[in-house]
């Protein structure tokens, strides 16, 4: 079994066009373990701008019966761009939940190589994120468009006890902090 990439940080152009470092939330070794879709896929995140991260899926091992990249792989791509996305967002600690996938297939991707997501933000607000996700091919044409729909359950950050009045001992939710 080959050794997993360990992290990377990645450069990425912003929207000013000026490059920006951007590091995956967590280490790769996350993403490829053997038993998780994306892994068995082939998926590929190759740009952790939450902006507009990006990734690509192989046409081999990902086929439908016609020989076309099957639906599901395409839905598949989108939802995990979509997702790892919001896991940005959330931030250290949060949660991410689907709760909503559309995907409509454009047209048939054929031949070798892969195909490409790119994945932007369409709404994030505290708690639900949507994000678009396009699919396209080695000729850059279009092959699907999805939308994925996220709730986000971003870690709150501990509450420091409040000071009580002047010369008393500070306050915590169960009263007086107690000296030991």
């Amino acid at each position: 079994m080959n050794a997993p990439a360990p992290a990377r940080t990645v450069l990425s152009p912003d929207p000013a066009g000026e490059h920006m470092a951007f590091e995956p939330p967590f280490d790769l070794e996350t993403l490829t373990r053997p038993d998780l879709l994306t892994t068995s896929l082939g998926i590929v995140v190759e740009d952790w701008n939450p902006k507009r991260l990006v990734g690509s899926l192989p046409l081999d091992r990902n086929r439908q019966y016609y020989g076309f990249l099957h639906g599901g792989a395409s839905a598949a791509l989108v939802e995990t761009l979509g997702s790892l996305a919001a896991v940005l967002e959330a931030g250290p600690g949060g949660m991410v939940l689907g709760q909503e996938l559309s995907v409509t297939h454009h047209r048939a991707a054929r031949g070798s190589g892969s195909v490409t997501g790119v994945c932007i933000p369409l709404f994030v607000g505290t708690s639900v994120a949507t994000y678009e996700v396009t699919v396209h091919d080695q000729r850059e044409r279009r092959i699907a468009t999805g939308r994925i729909t996220c709730q986000l359950r971003r870690r709150r950050p501990a509450r420091a006890p409040e000071p009580g009045p002047r010369g008393s001992a500070p306050q915590t939710p169960n009263g007086p902090e107690k000296k030991a």
